[in-house]
């Protein structure tokens, strides 16, 4: 069994009128406080330039698209590994233009490929158009190990495997968004006074409370770790204007999943969207899944 990631996720009781009123506020304010044309995080997605990093397949080639579908004045830099080989992402960017999907090499194992990106970013179409700043990260390339499931007994595990799935999982993330930072790609409040989002895609097993299964042990640390890495990121960041959240996706059909899962690719990417947008309630510091249930730590 594939511990709580093969799970059916728990339902939280039917929404309370007090919570329904809450998230109604809190996209209100997110809504109110843009100005005309502007991307204010927490708000709807719309006039923003996004980065998704894992963006050539599944949840990450979702995000690119429903983002890009939105809204016209969106614009997306996907990032992945070798995006020669990124077919599906080059058919989406034939159909928009390079001024609305850039496809970047980026690997989030590698320091200096991170480093390279970041200091190189500003003069990436979308970014250069959107004056040199991203509005919104959403930190979603992940492994579940070297070799898939092979290693997720607590006898076949290993160093090596265990700081293979934390580069990639924690340190990954970790990094991406210290270089944004570094560049002034976010986080420069005299350049973007309306500040930016940082969307980690975590995943329930890394929560303490919900392992009733064991197993998984790199994946669950690994995620457990990005959980608190991206609380410390909404303290730190906060007089920066970055807001932080951690997210669920459930457990998808792709192929880091090997094709076992609950939900489709497309219905996660949408209900994360709308995390992102508040439409669950606040998010700095929060964990929400994609059907807008917190997340118990």
């Amino acid at each position: 069994a594939l511990l709580s990631v093969a799970t059916a996720l728990r339902r939280v009781p039917a929404l309370r009128p007090a919570r329904s009123m809450k998230r109604a506020r809190v996209a209100r304010r997110a809504t109110a406080s843009a100005s005309a044309g502007s991307y204010v995080p927490g708000g709807p997605i719309e006039n923003a330039t996004v980065v998704v990093t894992g963006a050539n397949r599944g949840i990450g080639l979702e995000f690119v698209t429903q983002i890009l579908a939105k809204h016209d004045g969106n614009a997306v830099v996907a990032c992945c590994r070798d995006p020669e080989s990124a077919d599906e992402l080059m058919d989406v960017q034939l159909k928009v233009g390079p001024e609305r999907l850039a496809i970047t090499s980026l690997d989030v194992s590698d320091e200096n490929s991170i480093g390279h990106w970041a200091a190189n970013l500003s003069g990436v179409e979308p970014v250069a158009r959107n004056g040199g700043v991203v509005d919104v990260v959403i930190n979603n390339a992940g492994t579940t190990g070297t070799d898939g499931y092979t290693k997720w007994e607590l006898q076949d595990m290993d160093a090596q495997e265990m700081m293979h799935v934390f580069k990639i999982n924690t340190i990954g993330p970790l990094l991406v968004t210290q270089q944004l930072l570094k560049n002034g790609i976010i986080g420069d409040v005299k350049k973007q006074a309306n500040g930016a989002l940082i969307g980690n895609v975590t995943s329930k097993v890394g929560s303490v409370d919900d392992n009733g299964s064991g197993k998984g042990y790199a994946y669950r640390a690994s995620k457990a770790a990005l959980n608190i890495v991206n609380k410390s990121m909404s303290i730190d960041l906060a007089d920066r204007n970055v807001t932080c959240l951690l997210l669920h996706p459930g457990w998808v059909r792709t192929r880091m999943t090997e094709g076992r899962g609950l939900i489709d690719a497309d219905e996660s990417a949408r209900g994360l969207l709308a995390a992102m947008e508040s439409q669950f309630g606040e998010i700095n510091g929060r964990w929400y899944d994609y059907k807008g249930d917190e997340i118990p730590w």
